[in-house]
């Protein structure tokens, strides 16, 4: 019988569910099994610069691949440095596996004192038992028998969760052998589902659609989660009526089809949206995720007795619940139920033409010029980050070309999170197609906190973009308290010196300054940029109380004390009133039209 050892056994399993990219850092409890790494054909290892930056990686390679990000860490010292990733992958339902390498089993028997340990008889498992809360499923192995088992186990939790599991592998246990004819029988990934639960949710959205005179459809984030784009998008083909989407739904299906209206964030929406969106008399939303940072501050309001929800596990129609559903299969199930016509003829909203900012005669660059200018950078097939900041909400302003892919952790928002994510996405997005680029838009602030990562992008030949936003600190947190209080600046950064540092093969023509609108529109058009052939690095340079209007606009939102604060702070006012106010001689409130 042919045998192989326990860590090639997870390794070729893991290889077999898509994943062809390892992160993470070399520690001495997991050194040989990372060896096994090599023997599996089509996968790889990638190094990062520490624990968290590796777990921010695999997430971002989840978040693109559509399969577990996968990374590797020495246990105490190198799981815990990774937990902030992984609770972030948690957060937001991200497919993460983190295989953590223990000390051997008899060493946890006796409680030796072992380096990364605590105390004089210490408990070895203490770590894993910090990890508890944030996690799906883990496999904490232990006998050679079942461990195969565990391991397939904790993969299909993975998927069928959408979220972070763990492989605990002490590291003799690595080494035992099992049979090699395990690895003929596939892992089963298909969701646990009630089929009669599933066609009476079929039947009810039905019947709320055929009652329904001006129903839409409402696009977030969980359905990217759940593997659901293309279901996503048949569907919206298919009943083909208004669509919108939000903050973190951006791009799953695509803006540039014929029904779609906009980023709807209730008040905090551009001009004629929300109004356009509070005339459906029946919303279906699929993957819903309301949190304050992808709802406006929860101004995008959802009544019950109008609202279809479909979410991962239940469906939700007019406040009954169906339970014991699954997203994907179940919007499978709606497509293929529906009349191959549209049951309705519901005409798309006409918005009114964008709003001038009060800025716009300035020369130096503002937001409210940078995210418009972006949005003609755009390209098919790009794929764009944004960290946490006024860039994701500038960001979501912007309409997207044709299949542009959108990335943002902005429900759980640890600010530095989008630069070693970037390096994930790249990787993912180079095995999947290599069509269209990398590009990363971020803070000053959010990219001190990992940027040492750019060292490994340019190791591995990456050829993404990445933007820096200079605004002299943390923009966000000075406009929600202590807009000159010295804890909201950051150290001055000279980022010139970045390429040189970690040697860039061409660091002199690699690195570009933009400080006015004529500097920016030439960066943007250069060949450099539009085909970027290595990593390239852009510092843009705004004021210190710029801002993006929808950030500014969900703060304002809060009520007149925190109006008063900004405009006494002197933080740029781009529409007047916050962009809160209506449209001057529009049709209603904010001058929709219909057709």
């Amino acid at each position: 019988m042919a045998t192989i050892s326990l860590g090639r056994y997870m390794w070729e399993r893991i290889r077999q569910v898509g994943v062809e990219t390892i992160f993470g850092v070399p520690g001495d409890f997991n050194l040989q099994f990372l060896d096994s790494i090599f023997e599996v054909d089509g996968l790889k290892w990638i190094g990062n610069q520490n624990e968290l930056n590796a777990a921010y990686a695999a997430d971002g390679y989840a978040r693109i691949k559509g399969v577990p990000g996968v990374f590797v860490t020495t246990h105490g010292v190198g799981e815990l440095s990774a937990l902030n990733g992984v609770a972030g992958a948690m957060s937001e339902h991200v497919k993460l596996i983190h295989v953590v390498g223990q000390t051997t089993r008899l060493m946890q028997d006796k409680h030796m004192m072992i380096h990364h340990s605590i105390g004089r008889e210490p408990n070895h498992q203490q770590y894993n038992n910090a990890s508890k809360g944030l996690r799906y499923a883990a496999a904490e192995l232990w006998d050679i028998k079942t461990a195969p088992q565990e391991i397939d186990r904790v993969i299909r939790e993975c998927f069928i969760q959408s979220g972070p599991v763990y492989i605990f592998m002490p590291l003799d246990l690595s080494a035992e052998q099992v049979s090699t004819d395990l690895l003929k029988t596939p892992i089963d990934f298909s969701p646990k589902v009630d089929t009669v639960a599933q066609g009476k949710a079929v039947e009810a959205i039905l019947a709320a659609l055929s009652s329904s005179k001006n129903p839409s459809v409402f696009i977030d984030a969980l359905a990217h989660r759940f593997n659901a784009v293309s279901e996503s998008r048949e569907l919206v083909k298919k009943l083909h009526i208004p669509f919108y989407s939000s903050n973190m739904g951006k791009g799953v299906v695509d803006e540039t089809e014929e029904m779609y209206v906009g980023n709807w964030n209730g008040p905090i929406s551009s001009p004629g949206v929300d109004e356009a969106a509070q005339q459906s008399d029946l919303v279906i939303t699929f993957g819903y995720l309301p949190a304050d940072t992808n709802s406006g501050g929860f101004a995008r309001k959802l009544e019950s007795d109008k609202s279809v929800i479909v979410n991962p596990f239940n469906v939700v129609v007019k406040g009954t619940i169906y339970p014991d559903t699954s997203l994907k299969p179940l919007l499978s199930a709606l497509i293929k139920s529906l009349p191959s016509h549209p049951q309705q003829k519901v005409s798309k909203p006409i918005l009114p033409p964008p709003r001038t900012p009060l800025d716009i005669a300035a020369t130096n660059i503002t937001q409210s010029y940078l995210w418009p200018r972006i949005s003609e950078f755009l390209t098919p097939g790009d794929i764009l980050l944004a960290d946490t900041g006024t860039t994701v909400f500038g960001l979501c302003d912007i309409p997207f070309p044709e299949n542009v892919r959108f990335t943002t952790q902005i429900y759980y928002g640890s600010i530095g999170w989008a630069t070693p994510a970037t390096l994930g996405v790249d990787v993912a997005r180079k095995e999947i197609s290599n069509e269209g680029r990398t590009i990363l838009i971020t803070g000053d602030g959010s990219l001190a906190l990992t940027i040492q990562e750019i060292g490994t992008m340019i190791k591995q030949k990456s050829s993404a973009i990445i933007f820096v936003i200079n605004n002299e600190g943390y923009t966000v947190e000075r406009m929600i308290w202590g807009a000159q209080q010295p804890y909201n600046d950051i150290v001055p950064t000279t980022y010139s010196h970045l390429l040189p540092l970690y040697q860039h093969p061409t660091p002199s023509t690699s690195y570009h300054l933009a400080t006015t609108k004529v500097e920016l529109d030439s960066l943007l058009s250069s060949p450099a940029l539009l085909n970027p052939p290595n990593l390239q690095l852009v510092e843009i340079v705004v004021p210190k109380l710029d801002t993006s209007w929808r950030l500014a606009g969900q703060l304002a939102y809060r009520g007149e004390a925190a109006k008063e604060y900004l405009n006494n702070e002197g933080f740029v006012n781009t529409y007047g009133d916050w962009g809160l106010g209506a449209v001057e001689g529009g049709e209603g409130k904010t001058g929709v039209k219909w057709t």
